[in-house]
């Protein structure tokens, strides 16, 4: 397969990662992360592709997937009970808030359990920018595997009226890979306390 943008990035500059995985067009990230998952890959591997044909967010909802967006999927093997996965689901949906209004000031909330909005200040409405999709593998309730798929609107075209991008907001496009750095170095610290807090209560 072609590469994508993301062949440039720097593995040492990326937050917990082990390894990427870039690709210029696939059905979703979700779909290549899981051969990967079933094929015992490493922990902490990423799975960028510049678009996706099939993408995909909760309850089998299209995902517009248009180039200049970032598509991604993280491979995990948390060491937690299955039943404490929606609280990532959440957590990961808030990093993606925090980076969006950190590096470019724009107004966010959630929608729990797993989408996005911004603010349109020309528009007066909130939008929703980013959707993030959990599948898990368990045996006897405890994750073999995790997968966690985000999807943003940075610098892609938008079609539906209920969304948008942060080029839009902007006026101007924005580096995926400063977004992708932000994100991890908040998710982790998030992720991290997740992970200790579920282990606790276990």
């Amino acid at each position: 397969m072609k590469k994508c943008y993301c062949e440039n990035l720097n593995l040492g500059t990326l937050p917990g990662i082990s390894k990427i995985v870039c690709l210029e067009e696939v059905d979703s990230t979700q779909s290549v992360a899981r051969e990967l998952a079933l094929e015992g890959t490493a922990e902490k591997t990423l799975v960028l592709a510049e678009t996706q044909s099939g993408g995909r967010g909760q309850q089998d909802r299209e995902w517009e997937s248009g180039r200049g967006g970032l598509y991604m999927t993280l491979l995990m093997k948390p060491e937690t009970e299955i039943k404490f996965l929606p609280e990532l689901s959440v957590l990961s949906g808030e990093a993606v808030a925090e980076a969006i209004t950190a590096l470019y000031g724009i107004k966010t909330r959630i929608k729990k359990p797993n989408d996005v909005y911004a603010w349109h200040p020309r528009r007066r409405k909130w939008l929703k920018v980013s959707g993030i999709l959990t599948e898990s593998s368990s045996i006897s309730g405890d994750v073999s595997w995790l997968l966690l798929g985000v999807g943003v609107n940075l610098n892609n075209t938008v079609k539906l009226d209920t969304a948008v991008s942060v080029k839009a907001i902007k006026g101007a496009n924005v580096s995926r890979e400063e977004f992708l750095k932000e994100f991890l170095k908040i998710f982790w610290l998030r992720y991290s306390a997740w992970a200790y807090g579920s282990q606790a209560k276990s």
